[in-house]
């Protein structure tokens, strides 16, 4: 069939004629879909909670080899992060739906999951960047804090640097999340929402 017999059946449809919709392929899609993203959320958790653990063990490490108590701090908040990651998948996955709900149930679930993304996503100053943040700012100070008798330009110019540095660095990953979210997310939450709504 080329492209003019399709138009031709196209246009001879009646207007507001029922499109039928086979429910358990839908169903199928839907679950296909939600597993997709359970299984990409597992994955970047996972590699997020492995870069935890190794950023705990060097600074944890640096701090021991040089008796400096900032490091250990450090290690401690990128402990705190890790955990969370950990507690939170913990807690999400006490929430996971039965195997054999409605198409109902399934799209409130995946909508669940993806609203909940989506607030970690917004959130992601506070509970990832900023425990971090706190150690880096403890490791800095405690470095300019040993070089306090050097000469006062050079100490500024250094903790000028810290912040450019790390400013920048943080805005980059701030601005990634929200832009995941922006592109992603919310996308697939306002098609579940609109599959959800046309259920009802």
């Amino acid at each position: 069939m080329n492209f003019e017999e399709l138009q031709k059946n196209w246009q001879a449809q009646r207007p507001g004629a029922q499109v039928t919709i086979n429910v358990e392929a839908l169903l199928r899609e839907v679950r296909r879909n939600q597993r997709s993203f359970g299984t990409t959320i597992f994955w970047r958790d996972a590699r997020e909670v492995a870069a935890c653990i190794f950023m705990t063990a060097l600074f944890l490490t640096w701090g021991i080899q040089q008796r400096e108590w900032s490091l250990d701090f450090l290690a401690l908040c990128c402990l705190g992060v890790g955990i969370f990651f950990v507690a939170d998948r913990v807690i999400q996955r006490r929430k996971q739906p039965a195997k054999n709900q409605s198409l109902q149930m399934c799209l409130e679930d995946s909508l669940r999951e993806v609203r909940h993304q989506i607030w970690l996503l917004k959130n992601v100053f506070w509970w990832y960047l900023l425990p971090i943040l706190v150690g880096i700012g403890t490791v800095v100070a405690s470095k300019l804090w040993h070089q306090r008798h050097t000469e006062l330009t050079a100490l500024i110019g250094l903790a000028v640097f810290y912040v450019v540095f790390y400013g920048l660095v943080y805005w980059g990953v701030y601005w990634l999340n929200q832009r995941a979210f922006r592109k992603e997310l919310e996308p697939r939450r306002l098609e579940l929402e609109a599959l959800l709504a046309s259920l009802k």
